[in-house]
């Protein structure tokens, strides 16, 4: 263990650094205090060892890069003007202490907290926050996820120093929560007026209980702590500075390494896990921390540009034919949970519809009886009136779960006359998903809220709606009353009319959904998550 331990008390160390004036992230600058908020003990110093199970990305940038390392990183260096609760969905204050939605959900004014500093020392105010969300609009395509979030944006109006008011030209009912992600994490006027790639190599300034102290890409990037950070999110036990002074992070890409490396001490944290490797972990001792992920159920999705996907019945088969059940115990040993929605059960928009994602391999083959393949060949794959087989392939990279689970998908196709090709390729980046040259595709997309089957499953956006270039004029109008209420009930409902639309039509096969687990040593104490999975370092303490 590389730690420094000393006793501090948690809200007096607080008090102590805000009147210090040390703006700037330090480490080992704790100053000495009596208790804790809580009565207990805590200790401060030293630094807590990370690793992260894959690749560095390379860009921590929160508005620009979606995948979860970065956002990781950017939950630790920068705030959100909300919060979401993970257990309700809710959305609360954070550095937006109190908001207003007029009546067409069009304009939302944000209350700001007073008293919030960047770590350069500058004021967090409502003039910073109008430029942020201009930045996100500016950087366009850059801002992958976050450039969804405002359509139809309109601008912003400083009210006063600490009331801002972003309006819209048609409802956007989504906004709100989309202020509690990581794609609108604040940053600082310095980084704005950088170029987005320098802001992309770490040169990030933020409100965060964390600043980025040094960043050596594929090798490591190391934290260092706010010592005058004062306005935690609710989510936060800790409600002053980090109790580490520095965070280590290191990717590990193998997954027996990573785990490993945690249940052994090596580590102190290891996110994300294998699901393969967690009853290792659990049995070592070390703290499992499961997060059932907001999301759409990772799926299979038909590329509609592609001629094998122009019967309905074709699409709509693939769903009969699959078995989630035996998907999740023999690839992943259960640590998943078979879908039972176009969404995962912890999304707020989640409607059960287990009744449409059943195993049956007579009602697949009936539809199959009704589409052009409707005769089996003497090799039991099915072929259509010009003899041209029944004939899905896909291309992957990667091994692992991933091929483990497309093999199993192989078998259970072929049950019903589907010849399901697999061709594992180094290097996909090349295409878009709307001329991706094969048929068939995997996905996964993390948030919160109803809003994500817009994304996914509509035909608005050229990144990431797999709709773009054939639209489904009756599924985009049901995806666009989602946008027209912010009442929960109404939303509800609406999320059910599309996703019923989506499996009608053939548009995904939900498999499963996501479990995201991480661990903490032996010994270290506090860990737990934000709605996503996202690790609370503010919180982890020895």
């Amino acid at each position: 263990m590389n730690r420094q331990r000393r006793t501090t008390p948690l809200r007096l160390a607080a008090l102590v650094a805000a009147s210090a004036l040390l703006l700037t992230g330090c480490s080992g600058g704790a100053d000495p205090a009596e208790s804790s908020a809580s009565g207990e003990e805590i200790e401060y110093g030293g630094t807590l060892r990370v690793g992260f199970g894959g690749e560095d990305v390379a860009n921590y940038d929160p508005q620009q890069r979606p995948q979860l390392f970065p956002r990781t990183v950017s939950r630790q260096i920068t705030d959100t003007l909300t919060e979401q609760d993970p257990e309700t969905g809710e959305i609360l204050p954070w550095l937006a202490e109190s908001w207003e939605i007029n009546d067409d959900v069009t304009e939302f004014t944000f209350h700001l907290k007073e008293g919030v500093t960047f770590s350069d020392g500058t004021p967090f105010d409502a003039e910073i926050v109008k430029a942020n969300f201009d930045r996100v609009v500016e950087i366009g395509s850059l801002a992958f996820i976050a450039g969804s979030y405002f359509r139809g944006y309109v601008g912003s109006e400083v009210v006063d120093e600490h009331t801002v008011t972003a309006t819209f030209d048609s409802p956007n009912a989504q906004f709100l929560q989309a202020t509690s992600t990581q794609s609108l994490g604040i940053i600082g006027q310095a980084s704005i007026d950088l170029a987005p790639e320098e802001v992309a190599a770490g040169d990030v300034i933020g409100t965060g209980p964390f600043v980025v102290e040094s960043y050596e890409p594929e090798n490591r990037l190391v934290l260092a702590a706010r010592e005058d950070y004062a306005w935690p999110s609710p989510l936060y036990e800790n409600p002053g500075r980090p109790y580490y002074d520095t965070v280590e992070i290191s990717f590990i890409p193998d997954p027996t390494t990573l785990s490993g490396s945690v249940t052994s001490g090596q580590l102190d944290y290891a996110y994300i896990l294998d699901a393969s490797t967690t009853s290792t972990v659990e049995s070592s001792g070390a703290t499992l921390v499961s997060t059932p992920m907001p999301a759409i159920s990772i799926p299979l999705v038909p590329l509609l540009h592609r001629d094998v996907f122009a019967e309905e019945n074709v699409r709509r088969a693939l769903g009969y034919a699959t078995d989630r059940q035996a998907i999740v115990d023999t690839v992943f040993q259960g640590a998943y949970t078979p879908a039972t929605g176009v969404l995962t059960t912890t999304n707020p928009g989640y409607v059960d519809l287990s009744d449409e994602l059943v195993y049956d391999v007579d009602v697949a083959n009936q539809i199959l009886d009704e589409s052009s393949f409707s005769t089996v060949g003497d090799d039991g794959i099915r072929v259509n009136g010009d003899g041209e087989p029944l004939a899905i392939t896909i291309q992957y990279t990667g091994a692992g779960t991933t091929e483990t689970l497309l093999q199993l998908v192989q078998q259970q196709w072929n049950q019903v006359g589907i010849d399901f090709r697999l061709e594992p390729v180094a290097d996909l980046s090349e295409y878009s998903i709307h001329d991706y040259p094969f048929d068939i595709t995997t996905w996964s997309q993390t948030r919160a809220d109803p809003d994500v089957l817009r994304i996914v499953y509509s035909s608005f956006y050229e990144n990431q709606s797999f709709l773009f270039t054939n639209p489904d004029e009756e599924l985009d109008a049901a995806l666009n009353v989602l946008q027209t209420t912010v009442d929960a009930d109404e939303r509800l409902e609406a999320s059910r009319a599309v996703q019923e639309i989506i499996l009608e039509r053939g548009y995904s096969v939900p498999l499963y959904d996501l479990i995201q687990y991480s661990a903490a040593a032996p010994g270290i104490e506090g860990a737990h998550t934000d709605i996503e999975g996202k690790p609370l370092l503010v919180d982890v303490h020895p």
